[in-house]
Formats: C-alpha cells, structure tokens, sequence
C-alpha cells in the first residue's frame, strides 16, 4: 500500500519522535556525564573525552558505605519480590479457582485498595511497625509490601486463562488443592509470574518513602535512602551523588534488559485468544 502521505507530516512526526526520544534519555546523559566528569569541569558543560574519570564512582563507594547499601538492597529487594510472588499467587488461587460465598465482594475489596495512596497509610504502618518492635530492621522494610493487590490481581488473571479440564485431571489423579496449584497452575502461568516479579524488583529496589521513614541506622540503609543522604551530606560535590545514582540505577536496568523478554510474554498473554 502507497503511503500518501505529504512529506511535511512525515518530517514533523520524526522531529516530535526525535525530540521525546532527547527528553527521554537527555537526563540520563547528563546524569551519567556529571559521574564522570572531574572536579575542575564545570556543572553547567558536558566534560570532554580527556576530562572523564572514574575518581567520583570510587569516592562514592568508600567514604558514602554504598557497597553495604548494595547488599541491604539486594536482600530487601529479593525476599519482597519472592515473597509478592508466592503470597500473590496463594491468594489468587481461591479467588480464580474455588466457590465460596463473597468471593467477588473480596476480590473487589482488594483491587478497592489500590486506589490507596502510599502516603495515606504511612502513619498506620509506622504505628503497626514500631508496635511489632521491628523498627529500624530491614524486615520492616519488606514486610508491609510483601504483597499487592496488583500481584494478586495478575495473578487471578492467568489462573482463569489455564483451561479448568488440566485442573479437573489432577483431581482425577488424587491431586489436592495445594498440589494442584503447585504443579499446575505456577507452571502454567510463568509469563505472569515473571512480570509480576519484574515489577516487584523494579519497585523494591526504587523504594524511598516508606525505607527513609522506618529506618535510622546508615548501616541498614538501602540504596535509594543512601543516594538520598549523599545529597546532604556531599552537597558541596554533587558528582558523588550522580555517581551514587548512576550506581543505583545500573543493577536494575542490568535486571530489566534480562528479563523484558518474560515481562512482555507476561505481558501479552491473554491479549490475543485463541
């Protein structure tokens, strides 16, 4: 088919694609070329091939105790990403699978409490922690976002997607609801797993709120409240914290560029039928 086109749409339509593709990625060359650049180029210039340096990434990481903020969150990130996984999975199962009365009032009840804004419910979450004697520990951290209802919602979803006559054949085997779910339904519905978990780890390992709130010790720090304390306590060079950023950022880009490929099967399953 002849596109007809005029050819000043066609130029316009690559000039607004170029300019958001500029708006995009622009802040991260910056970001990345202020961590780069030595103390003698200016903020307000990009450094110049013989002005690179890798003295802010090491500065960083031995006087700012990034490397302890690395590890405390890979354990918070890892453990909430696992555990949103598996309890989201456990609490669409029922939803998706088994009758019983309220179901549907329950499952509305749970997408209602996305509509909840994090901030609105900080003070009873901090209340609750403090009460549970879990404050200032990385358990704090993971323990009320442990799972969402977004999770169990995907979840749901690919449950109902997996034809009932697969589950009505292990129950003819002597297969038990547990077992069913175990070996059935999470192998079948990997894709959603996988997405979800990738949206776990994005958001677990960007978290700043609720971590800056409920935890004092630097040593306990994630990286985000780390990076977030580089901007105070470096404020008369910030290169070491767009040094910290850069290495925040990496691990989990790193994370993204492996799995897209699951996250946009997850993503398109169920999109087409048939």
């Amino acid at each position: 088919m002849i596109d007809r086109r005029p050819a000043w749409l066609t130029v316009s339509m690559y000039a607004a694609a170029l300019l958001l593709a500029l708006l995009a990625v622009g802040p991260c060359v910056w970001l990345l070329a202020v961590a780069l650049s030595s103390t003698e180029v200016p903020l307000s210039r990009l450094p110049g091939p013989d002005e690179l340096t890798l003295d802010n990434f090491r500065g960083v990481w031995s006087e700012a105790g990034m490397g302890k903020a690395l590890l405390n969150s890979v354990i918070v990130t890892v453990a909430q990403a696992l555990l949103n996984v598996l309890l989201a999975a456990l609490a669409a199962y029922p939803l998706a699978r088994m009758r019983f009365r309220g179901r549907s009032l329950i499952f509305v009840l749970i997408l209602s409490t996305m509509m909840i804004p994090e901030q609105v419910i900080v003070v009873p979450l901090f209340r609750t922690i403090v009460g549970l004697g879990l404050y200032d520990t990385l358990i704090a951290v993971v323990l009320p976002f442990s799972v969402t209802a977004f999770g169990i919602f995907l979840c749901r979803q690919a449950f109902l997607a997996i034809p009932l006559s697969l589950e009505e054949a292990a129950r003819i085997d002597g297969a038990g609801s547990l077992r069913i779910w175990w070996h059935v339904m999470l192998p079948l519905a990997r894709p959603a797993l996988a997405t979800l978990a990738v949206f776990s780890v994005i958001g677990a390992w960007s978290a700043l709120l609720w971590p800056l709130i409920v935890l004092q010790e630097q040593d306990k720090f994630t990286l985000p409240v780390a990076v977030n304390q580089l901007l105070s306590v470096f404020a008369t060079n910030v290169r070491y914290a767009y040094a910290g950023s850069v290495l925040a950022v990496i691990p989990v880009l790193a994370f993204y560029l492996l799995a897209q490929r699951w996250l946009i099967r997850g993503l398109m399953s169920g999109a087409v039928k048939g």
